[in-house]
């Protein structure tokens, strides 16, 4: 058959319906796609705040600074004061700190290379705060330009965090595929967005306590070759945790003992399979011991003051106020606020995101097995008497010695356990209305916080006007003239989350059902062999 001379082959045009069942059923399309939308999120993050604005950014500035990946510290030290001198507008960067109405316009040409230096003992090779494993790691891609590489620090983070859980997704077994991604999604929501692609040590206690139980969980459960693959990213995300805080390394050590109890492994299994816990506690354990410091952090608390007898007020005061460092984590004020504890969050977002992880909540405890119940309460236990504890032997009240950034991992890891489901389940949610209300509620949530954190640097919170690029005081000065305005950040970010929400809660969501039907199909064969032997 041939066409007639007027003829002309029809081209079928791919339209967005054909685009959305690509997306549905090609976990690799999906995959590709979330992981793409969710790195465009993180790099509107990225860009929305100045150097300088994670809380004690003039300490890990300096610290990524004056170090290199081989641990040679690079800043003279001034012997008879115990401070060294440092390229000064590291130090100069906070200038706008604990000052919402002021823009970080007030910061200095952010480069090194004008030679100018500060003397200070703010960085982490004269007080030994900290781990140095974060700071060797980012010393990478320090350079003369602090803005540009500030901003190269954070993308680094936020890819770290997108690839090890996209690979983590890939491998684990189909029970833990939707408690992995409501978990991060549920909580993530506005404190997470800023600090995982930021230059503060929480970022990693943030990436590696909320990532090592499922990894765990995966590896003691899986029959494959995966099982291997998750192994070694488990102790993988307890080295990220323990090189970045002392008390994530305590995190990590805990969560690793919830994720035991909470696994569905048979027991022989199980105890075959206990080195590679072993191995990651160990690790997390060595650090407690030989890092300078961090056994007394554990011990001794936070504080250098000494306490004659046990402070009965103090504990009251902190039992009844350490619910507001979980409240943070959803932007709940005081404690919820961004930047330097400056930047509080409009009351909507933390109504959405606060009704969201309640939603989750309640759809987790309602599914849940007994286990898996007194499991939660183990963890709940934790969230509460582990800040309380720290706090008290420290001295201080809430919010002063330990905030909300630090608890966040712990979070996550309580969210995610509590989702939880046996092999062969249905999933969380039989119907597709309340994911998608979830995913809505997560991206208006993101969407005005991303603004908010936007606003305060480029006008201050004085200016309360929609458009972000009007009356701009700040903004990058390599994306000066350029297209990457502050409301191209604001809406890339914005239409990036919603896309990624939805393509990996509703696709997650799909995958399950199909993981259900595969697993009751083999179960189904498995006993009818079973009957034919018989």
């Amino acid at each position: 058959m041939t066409l007639a001379a007027d003829e002309t082959p029809v081209t079928r045009k791919l339209s967005v319906k054909d685009i959305w069942q690509t997306l549905r059923h090609s976990q690799t399309a999906g995959v590709i796609t979330v992981a793409v939308l969710a790195f465009l999120s993180f790099g509107a993050w990225s860009l929305s705040s100045a150097p300088g604005s994670t809380p004690d950014d003039d300490y890990h500035l300096a610290s990524v600074w004056c170090t290199d990946i081989g641990g040679a510290d690079l800043c003279a030290m001034e012997e008879r004061n115990r401070q060294k001198m440092v390229p000064s507008a590291i130090p100069e960067s906070r200038c706008y700190a604990q000052f919402p109405e002021e823009s970080a316009a007030c910061q200095p040409l952010m480069t090194t290379a004008d030679g100018r230096e500060t003397m200070t003992n703010r960085l982490n090779s004269v007080q030994q705060l900290y781990p140095t494993g974060f700071y060797q790691f980012h010393s990478v891609f320090a350079g003369e330009n602090i803005d540009t590489s500030v901003i190269a620090m954070r993308l680094v983070n936020a890819a770290l965090f997108i690839g090890l859980n996209v690979a983590l997704w890939l491998l684990v077994p189909g029970r833990l595929k939707q408690p992995l991604l409501f978990a991060w999604f549920g909580a993530i929501v506005p404190l997470g967005m800023f600090l995982i692609p930021s230059t503060n040590p929480s970022a990693w206690a943030i990436i590696g306590v909320g990532s090592a139980w499922v990894a765990l969980l995966g590896y003691l459960e899986h029959t494959g070759w995966q099982r291997w693959v998750l192994g070694v990213m488990f102790v993988a995300f307890v080295g990220i945790a323990a090189s970045a805080r002392t008390d994530a390394t305590l995190f990590a050590i805990a969560s690793s003992g919830v994720a035991l109890l909470a696994t569905d492994a048979p027991l022989r299994q199980l105890v075959r399979r206990l080195w590679i816990p072993a191995v990651g506690v160990l690790l997390a354990a060595s650090v407690l011991f030989f890092q300078r410091g961090a056994l007394g952090a554990v011990t001794s608390g936070f504080s250098n003051r000494d306490q004659d007898e046990f402070n009965w007020g103090l504990l009251w005061n902190n039992i009844v106020e350490t619910p507001g460092l979980w409240l943070g984590v959803v932007g709940g004020w005081p404690w919820g606020s961004l930047g330097w504890l400056d930047t509080p969050m409009p009351q909507i977002v933390t109504l959405f995101a606060m009704g969201v992880f309640v939603a989750l909540i309640g759809v987790g405890l309602a599914g849940a097995t007994l286990r898996i119940r007194l499991v939660t309460a183990l963890m709940f236990v934790m969230v509460w008497t582990i800040p309380l504890y720290l706090l008290q032997i420290s001295g201080f009240l809430v919010g002063a010695g330990f905030q909300s950034r630090y608890v966040m991992p712990l979070i996550v890891v309580l969210l995610g356990i509590m989702l939880l489901r046996p092999a062969g389940h249905p999933g969380l949610f039989s119907q597709k209305t309340p994911v998608v209300m979830i995913t809505i509620a997560l991206s208006l949530a993101n969407s005005i916080a991303l603004h908010q954190n936007i606003r305060r640097y480029v006008t201050g919170l004085g200016d309360l006007g929609f458009n972000l690029n009007a009356d701009g005081e700040w903004w990058w000065w390599s994306l000066s003239g350029s297209v990457i305005t502050p409301m191209t950040v604001w809406v890339v970010g914005t239409v990036a989350f919603l896309g990624a929400a939805w393509v990996a809660l509703v696709w997650g969501r799909n995958i399950a059902v199909k993981h259900v039907g595969r697993h009751e199909a083999t179960t189904e064969d498995e006993q009818a062999l079973a009957t034919s032997r018989s």
